[in-house]
């Protein structure tokens, strides 16, 4: 056949890879990226209330918040072309089961429409002093005014009563006896009093304490309430997630009034379980996450699980920095204060009078040294002179207050403009606030362990729980006419059968979600000529080298004597950033390696990011970093040698039917599945650039090495947005990057080389931006494929998967105890009224409860039948090739998870990049990833 766009031939396949074939420890090989024309035609045809806060939905909403008409219209052309999908039907297949589920059945039959009002407080406040207001005034006014109706407040701006109020607007005066977080009047050190320029009404109330407030409550809509049926009649309502979000207000109302600390739909309380030491100064609370579901059951359901969430210890500021830095103050570096400044912006203190603070940050000279202008008076009250004191010497001496550590700088809580000092030990961090900042190795397994309970204590925790809230004796629960079922609903699901693996040397049905590689050998095994072992470790490796090379041979890889380089010890001392470079640069270019083992000296070593960052974006070789442990077992060095075959090329195994083409739909012709994931930056920083990443499955009609291609992107922006891109009007972007990759290795003639079937696996979106990843992410899908074959129509099939974890469903098994069977898929009962989507736990929970992944099929033009996709899901967890278990989420959005994650390293990998790049992302500029080195475009160097 003629091959109009020059493309490169096909790549051999290696003997063992053909279907059928017999095994070989061969590597496969791989052709060019192929050239294909850009264009962009026209859409090819399609295949296959001002009320209360929207609730993340099911449904999708109108449109993004503050958008123009014209977009508004854009998207809703996009809703009708590209609709979500509608169940199309139950899997049958599998062994039936019964299960139990964290899920409550409802009884809600709305007698009168739900009234919404809107809230204005004066002076504006925080959310847990505004409910105290909103307390003190319905105590004041709830009898005459408000006619006795309960009503439910979300803590901002909104207040729902069942039934209107006898007003539509109203001003309400509220005083509070006790005033809420505030001491005495703050000392003001650098300025002794307010300045002269805080004039107006708010700072008369902040000199006055803040005791008095006007609240202005007004009518703002109707909220229709029997909305829900029409959705679980499986009709799309977008109003009845109004009336859902008024549902969980109500049992947020009946937590604020226990006075626990809320967290969107979780609430938390030390007193709710035991409270965890984590490490450097942070703890971890229990509590539960609340919210109403509809579900195909024709039910309303209350989903009620265990959450945890992480928050400061509340020491003494002194005493937390050390905990959090790990030495004594007096030992403490510029990088240490720099390190203590970072988590302490922010926080809330406590200061020696009672008063409460935020901090901004440290004062640049230490205590005894700061000063400021101390303000004279006369007998008269008139400022008459000016002299200069010191921080230290002003609570000595007019404070009478003793401190031991003026050496120390000062706490800043003042404002950049107007900075106020306080000494440090006379602060103490007030209690119930959140650490937002992401954990630490130790600190992230520490919470785990300390979050982690089996599933009979967790049902038991669950349902105890539910009985103490007792929430049908509520009186506000009953003012809405809410009934909750006090026992977890019963629910159907199915065992599907795993998946068979082929291996080098024998095929095998894994047991229980587990399979081993004793006397096992890899399906297609590498062979590496120059290799070097990086040692920044103090141990000898000599050993640790001929051991995996012995390991290596015994899977099938051959790899030669290792060059082994220990690290200088005159760089010890230096920056990570200067031994990773004098490794690389001085000792090792000699040698030229074509894979590098990383020995590194502890677990989130400083050395890793740099390390990765060099050599995948300037060298451009293949690495594994590892801690070894004292004794080095076989078992261990296996899953190195897995690893680093996968890295390599390699095929660790397949599934059978992979290699068989017994794969409904996707072995019938070219497939390429897609992996999408972005990775943010942690809670608190907001500039930090997002990081988004694409995989796409090589090879066909194998599914286990994935190319990786990865963007940074604005903080905080969870659509991808280098999917399809137009750069001096010439077309590109990762999916049309991947696409080429896939041709370039496909196996088959020329004409059978193109995906006519694309499976994406998206992860890590919410329900309510549904309709975001159909409008902005299929459609840059759609517009790849054009752009690759203008003249030629190319259209390939779509399925467009949503995976989620983040979410409170779990499931037990009706009869006995422990965890469900890993291959249990639930379709029914506690899914979604209308769309398309189901629960699977392809897992052995081996540790803790098994946490089912929730996928949601929002797009389909391929034409899985519900068993097809769910099969195919199933056996994609078989898939994850770094490890000898089934993992709990499709491989694909599993691999776009670690592409993301690992190049994270590449724009933070030392604290100043850190601070360059959210100085940047805050000019409103997001910095471009490095570009990784050709030669590793394919390979799985982030696996």
């Amino acid at each position: 056949m003629d091959n109009p766009h020059n493309l490169p031939p096909p790549p051999p396949l290696p003997p063992s890879m053909r279907p059928g074939a017999s095994s070989s420890s061969s590597a496969p090989n791989t052709g060019q990226g192929a050239t294909l024309t850009p264009g962009l035609p026209g859409p090819p045809p399609t295949r296959g209330v001002s009320g209360p806060p929207q609730r993340p939905s099911s449904g999708r909403p109108s449109g993004p918040p503050g958008s123009s008409s014209s977009s508004s219209a854009h998207s809703l052309a996009i809703a009708k072309q590209y609709p979500q999908m509608r169940r199309n039907g139950l899997g049958m297949k599998g062994m039936k089961c019964e299960l139990d589920v964290n899920h409550f059945k409802v009884k809600f039959n709305p007698r009168d429409d739900v009234y919404h009002y809107n809230v204005t407080i004066d002076p504006p406040t925080k959310k847990v002093v505004s409910r105290k207001i909103m307390m003190k005034l319905y105590e004041i006014y709830g009898e005459k005014t408000l006619m006795g109706k309960k009503f439910a407040y979300d803590g901002e701006k909104s207040l729902f009563s069942v039934g209107s109020l006898d007003f539509n607007s109203r001003e309400f005066q509220v005083s509070l006896e006790d005033d809420p977080g505030r001491g005495p009047r703050r000392i003001n050190v650098v300025r002794e009093e307010y300045a002269d320029d805080e004039d107006g009404r708010a700072a008369q109330r902040r000199r006055a304490g803040g005791r008095d407030f006007r609240v202005q409550i007004e009518f703002a809509a109707k909220v229709n309430m029997k909305a829900i049926d029409l959705v679980l009649k499986g009709e799309r309502d977008d109003t009845a997630q109004d009336a859902l979000r008024v549902l969980d207000i109500v049992l947020r109302e009946h937590a604020a009034r226990r006075s626990y600390l809320l967290i969107r739909d979780c609430y938390f309380h030390k007193s709710l379980g035991p409270v965890g030491e984590i490490g450097e100064g942070v703890q971890s609370w229990r509590g539960y996450h609340v919210s109403f579901r509809p579900t195909s059951g024709n039910c309303l359901t209350l989903n009620f699980d265990l959450s945890t969430t992480t928050l400061i210890k509340p020491l003494p500021v002194l005493l937390f920095i050390q905990e959090h830095c790990k030495k004594e103050v007096r030992n403490f570096r510029d990088a240490d204060w720099q390190k203590a400044k970072r988590v302490l912006k922010g926080l809330q203190v406590e200061t020696y009078s009672g008063r409460k603070e935020k901090i901004l940050g440290f004062s640049p000279q230490a205590c005894d040294v700061t000063s400021f202008a101390k303000k004279m008076k006369n007998a008269a009250g008139d400022v008459v002179e000016s002299v200069d004191i010191t921080v230290a010497d002003y609570f000595i001496k007019e404070r009478n207050l003793t401190l031991k550590y003026t050496n120390l700088p000062c706490l800043d809580v003042g404002r950049a403009s107007k900075p106020v000092y306080l000494p440090i030990e006379l602060c103490k961090l007030v209690e119930g606030q959140r650490y937002k900042r992401n954990l630490n190795g130790i600190q992230r397994k520490n919470h785990i362990d300390q979050a982690r309970q089996g599933p009979d204590e967790r049902r038991k925790i669950v349902q105890d729980a539910m009985d103490v809230n007792d929430y049908n004796s509520d009186e506000l629960v009953t003012e809405f006419n809410v009934q909750i079922d006090k026992k977890m609903a019963r629910v159907q699901g199915r065992v599907l059968e795993p998946p068979s693996l082929t291996f080098g040397n024998k095929e095998e049905k894994p047991m229980n979600g587990r399979w081993n590689f004793n006397s096992k050998k890899m399906k297609v095994a590498v062979t590496i000529d120059k290799w070097a072992v990086a040692n920044f470790g103090r141990v000898p490796v000599d050993a640790l080298a001929t051991q995996l090379r012995a390991v290596c041979a015994q899977k099938g890889m051959t790899l030669s004597q290792a060059v082994i380089v220990n690290e200088n010890r005159n760089m010890s001392n230096r920056s990570a950033e200067d031994r990773v470079a004098d490794m690389l640069y001085q000792q090792l270019k000699v040698h030229q390696p074509q894979f590098v083992l990383a020995i590194l000296p502890e677990k989130s070593s400083e050395l890793y990011a740099p390390f990765k960052k060099i050599c995948e974006t300037v060298i451009g070789i293949v690495t594994q970093c590892i801690v070894p442990p004292r004794n080095v077992k076989d078992q261990y060095l296996t899953n190195v040698a897995l690893k680093i075959n996968l890295k390599w090329g390699g095929y660790n195994t397949v599934l059978t039917q992979e290699e068989k083409r017994l794969l409904p739909k996707v072995s019938a012709v070219p497939t390429v599945i897609f992996g999408l994931d972005v990775s943010h930056g942690s809670p608190g920083d907001a500039n930090s650039p997002s990081i988004a990443a694409a995989v796409a499955s090589m090879n066909w009609p194998f599914m286990s090495q994935y190319a990786p291609r990865v963007r940074a992107q604005a903080p905080k922006t969870e659509m991808i947005e280098g999917l399809y891109e137009e750069i001096d009007g010439k077309p590109g972007g990762m999916v049309m990057e991947l696409l080429k990759e896939f041709y370039s290795t496909c196996q088959g003639s020329i004409k059978d080389r193109k995906p006519q079937q694309i499976i994406i696996y998206r992860d890590g979106v919410s329900e309510s931006q549904f309709e975001q990843v159909i409008e902005k992410e299929l459609i840059a899908f759609k517009k790849a494929c054009r752009a690759l074959e203008p003249n030629q129509d190319y259209n390939p099939g779509i399925t467009l998967v949503v995976v989620q974890k983040r979410h409170h469903t779990r499931f037990f098994p009706a009869k006995g105890g422990g965890n469900v069977k890993p291959g249990t898929v639930v379709d029914t009962d506690v899914c979604h009224p209308r769309d398309n989507d189901f629960f699977l736990m392809s897992h052995n929970g081996l540790i803790g409860t098994t946490r089912p992944t929730h996928y949601h099929v929002l797009y389909d033009e391929i034409g899985f039948t519900p068993d097809e996709l769910q099969h195919l899901t199933h056996c994609l967890c078989y898939s994850y090739a770094r490890c000898t278990t089934a993992v709990s989420v499709a491989a694909p959005a599993y691999y776009a998870h670690l592409a993301a994650q690992h190049c994270r390293n590449f724009v933070d990998s030392d604290s100043s990049g850190s601070e360059s790049s959210s100085m940047t992302a805050r000019a409103g500029r997001v910095h471009r990833l490095p570009a990784l080195k050709p030669q590793l475009n394919k390979k799985m160097f982030y696996a």
